[in-house]
């Protein structure tokens, strides 16, 4: 059953068009609340007014608590008259009749009203049982909306934010697949042809990772199948060689016999470090680790350079033990110590230090250094630096010497680096005790 495929574009689309209409959504309902008449209109404000006065007669009471009243009017600022049959109370001068002037005549409290309107339109008049109640406000207050317009711009812009937060965490997991794909395409630039991406999608990007995938697959089937026919020839040559050694054994001493004599331990050496370098990455490479002192061991391979030993110098200032496999650290100082007397005439210093963690071995030479963008090739089978790192005497290697150390270090657990200024260049090993 074929699965339906999503485009990422439709997906696309479609979140910016509900975007788009929950923001014009939101806009015209915000301007609806913010300008649109209600339905009822407000009462007036001499009408709201009225209800201010009308609460205020209720809480001071008949007959009335003066104290009470003062604290309204003190509190509220504004002016409070009292007329009960026995008392009349005023709260400030303002409410105190002039004596040439009638007081408005009782009962009727809307006549009072609108004789008090002709002195001053703020005094509302309220009546309860035999007390009248005057209040004359600072300013007729005016209903609010509850939906004004700055609260309807608020809920507006509180709604847009919830849009985009909304938006931000849809995109981050529709495009979550292209994190994943960076780190797989660094792993597999890292030399790691293992790498699967699980990616369920139905779109482009899961499209996309299934490639992803499969071209992994075809790359490390391909470098497989050409490690396993370098193998099979590597191994189908020591045959012959061995029968060109015992020939050369019945050749007379000459120059002709040398020549094919050091052609043929190239060769053996370069079939050497093929098998080796196969070896520590199958499983049936393990490594034979025993106990013993790094110190002598730099001073046994000084002893195989025996044309050369003069310019050897080891620096280590005292003995250092290590647990490792020996003869595979041999091969790797042999191969360092080699590499730096081809490229520099001048000494090559070997120092060893130790932190209390690890072990440090630093090979030092003299030479006409390695070209930066080059110092990450290096350790590259078959890769040479002739351009810049050309032999002194005779042709450079194969390009597998470096390649070999790098597989003996990393199958210690340790770390090889190559550092190179003007005039020096220095390779730096790191192995755990």
């Amino acid at each position: 059953m074929l699965k339906r495929r999503w485009s990422i574009f439709l997906k696309l689309s479609a979140l910016i068009i509900v975007a788009v209409a929950l923001i014009d959504a939101a806009v015209l309902t915000a301007f609806r609340l913010a300008f649109e008449l209600p339905e009822e209109p407000p009462p007036s404000p001499r009408g709201y007014a009225r209800v201010v006065a009308n609460y205020l007669a209720d809480e001071i009471g008949s007959p009335p608590d003066t104290l009470k009243a003062r604290r309204f009017a003190e509190r509220l600022g504004i002016a409070i008259r009292l007329e009960t049959p026995r008392f009349v109370w005023t709260s400030s001068p303002d409410m105190a009749w002039e004596e040439n002037e009638p007081a408005p005549p009782p009962p009727d409290i809307r006549r009072h009203e609108r004789h008090a309107r002709r002195r001053d339109r703020r005094v509302i008049a309220v009546a309860r049982g035999e007390t009248e109640f005057w209040f004359r406000l600072k300013e007729l207050p005016a209903p609010q909306s509850f939906f004004s317009t700055e609260r309807a711009i608020l809920w507006l812009l509180l709604f847009l934010s919830l849009i985009g937060v909304g938006l931000f965490f849809l995109l981050r997991r529709m495009f979550a697949p292209i994190q994943t794909l960076i780190e797989g395409t660094k792993r597999i630039s890292a030399g790691d042809f293992a790498t699967s991406i699980k990616v369920e999608r139905r779109d482009e990007l899961g499209e996309l990772a299934d490639s992803f995938n499969a071209m992994s697959k075809r790359i490390a089937e391909t470098l497989q199948r050409e490690r396993e026919l370098l193998l099979d020839v590597s191994h189908e040559l020591r045959s012959p060689l061995t029968r060109m050694k015992v020939a050369l054994e019945l050749l007379p001493d000459g120059e002709a016999k040398a020549q094919i004599q050091r052609d043929v331990n190239e060769l053996n050496a370069m079939l050497t470090e093929l098998l080796e370098s196969e070896r520590l990455r199958s499983s049936h490479g393990s490594l034979k680790k025993s106990s013993f002192s790094l110190g002598e061991l730099a001073e046994e391979v000084k002893a195989e350079f025996r044309d050369e030993t003069h310019r050897l110098v080891i620096d280590a200032p005292r003995n250092i033990g290590l647990n490792a496999d020996k003869e595979r650290l041999r091969l790797l100082l042999r191969n360092l110590v080699s590499n730096a007397l081809k490229y520099s005439q001048d000494e090559v210093k070997i120092q060893l230090s130790e932190t209390p963690s690890e072990v440090v071995i630093r090979v030092l030479d003299k030479g006409k250094g390695i070209a930066k963008e080059e110092l990450k090739k290096i350790f590259e089978p078959f890769y040479r630096t002739d351009s810049s790192r050309s032999r002194l005497n005779g042709e450079g290697g194969y390009g597998l010497g470096l390649y070999l150390c790098k597989k003996i270090v990393e199958a210690h657990g340790g770390s090889i680096e190559a550092q190179s200024e003007a005039g020096e260049t220095r390779f730096e090993v790191r192995l755990p005790k």
